[in-house]
């Protein structure tokens, strides 16, 4: 399954975008990927719905304030809308073509009246693996990251140092063309300078005009407790500049929780298996259980039974999106000897022989009430 693209990336905005500027984009990316424009074109089917999938989570206050901080998985858990075909998308979000299937609103609107604004810098995600005993109590983290930043040459134009980069002659510098499509008048990224707006004729041989020179830099990251697999933690501004004047990408950190030997995760809570004596369990006892925080002495009452479960309450796991600490459950096995040595084996001989004369008065007792009852 492929990563899942960032969804200001997608929709082509900066992360303090205002919420109008969302709209415009995903106005314009849903023109250009509508499938009446494209019939049979699964790519731009796919791309026209991880538009309106960006734009439902960033254009909702909640659901983007939990984007923002823990990636998909944070948009996931809040309940996300599903697009299956074209039909879905303009049920749902009607009001922004016009209430109709098709676009309502004029070319203007759409395409927020020429040239896009600055493009931001791209974002960075890394992987960040963490163990369980960090998840609880959370973490920060140091990392080396090779990102991308100015060239220090052409101070991120591209174009040889005494140069600088011309306004493109097909579309004037606006980054975008109007062209003539069955009678309607239509605009379109310009393919000449690609919607930058300008054209750089004698690159700078530093960066081979790309504005941009690779550079390693240590960049530390908190963790906060609680987080799970599928988690992202955004570093706002630590991604990569943009060399059109836009702000900095993000440094999105993914969380991978790494598997522990003897604890199993259940949302908060952890579970960990006991496994006890015939005796142990019928005697009752006090025993070490592990706890991410060292060993903690648990006690075990008499007449404990197989799959019996005991809470140690707040030695879990806090809940990163809310308040409180899970706990550690533990699950009870009974050990049955599979060999008796000969010191052993005359004391089950012996239980065994009580158990059976047990069973006879018993017996007994039931036969002489029902004797009672019909006397």
């Amino acid at each position: 399954m492929s990563e899942r693209r960032d969804y200001y990336d997608v929709l082509g905005v900066a992360r303090d975008a205002a919420e109008e500027d969302i709209k415009k984009a995903y106005r314009r990316l849903a023109f250009k990927y509508h499938p009446d424009k494209n019939p049979g074109d699964k790519q731009a089917e796919a791309s026209f719905k991880e538009a309106a999938s960006a734009y439902e989570v960033l254009s909702d206050k909640e659901k983007r304030q939990r984007y923002d901080q823990y990636g998909h998985a944070g948009a996931d858990h809040g309940g996300g809308q599903g697009f299956n075909n074209a039909e879905d998308i303009f049920r749902h979000f009607g009001d922004i073509f016009g209430g109709q299937g098709g676009f309502g609103g004029s070319f203007g609107e759409m395409f927020g009246g020429g040239r896009r604004g600055p493009a931001h810098g791209r974002s960075l995600r890394v992987r960040l693996s963490l163990s369980l005993a960090e998840v609880r109590t959370g973490v920060q983290r140091k990392l080396e990251v090779t990102r991308n930043e100015l060239c220090g040459d052409c101070n991120g134009n591209g174009a040889k140092k005494g140069t600088k980069p011309e306004s493109c002659t097909q579309c004037k510098g606006r980054g975008v063309v109007t062209i003539n499509h069955g009678g309607f008048l239509m605009q379109r990224e310009c393919p000449r300078c690609e919607a930058r707006g300008t054209i750089i004729k004698d690159p700078c041989p530093t960066c081979k005009g790309e504005g941009l020179r690779p550079k390693k830099i240590s960049i530390t990251v908190n963790v906060p407790a609680g987080v799970e697999t599928g988690m992202e933690v955004r570093m706002r501004g630590e991604g990569e500049p943009s060399t059109e004047g836009g702000s900095r990408g993000d440094l999105l950190c993914a969380i991978e929780v790494t598997e522990h030997p003897q604890f199993t995760r259940n949302g908060r809570d952890l579970l960990v298996e006991l496994s006890l004596s015939a005796a142990q369990g019928a005697l009752g006892t006090e025993v070490e259980v592990p706890t991410l925080e060292g060993n903690a002495r648990l006690k075990i009452p008499a007449g404990t039974q197989p799959n019996a479960r005991f809470r140690m309450r707040g030695q879990g796991l806090p809940d990163v999106r809310a308040h409180g600490t899970g706990d550690i459950i533990v699950l009870v096995s009974i050990d049955i000897p599979s060999r008796l040595d000969a010191k052993s084996r005359p004391l089950w001989e012996q239980l065994r022989a009580l158990e059976e004369d047990k069973g006879k008065k018993e017996q007994t007792g039931f036969f002489r009430k029902v004797k009672q009852i019909f006397e």
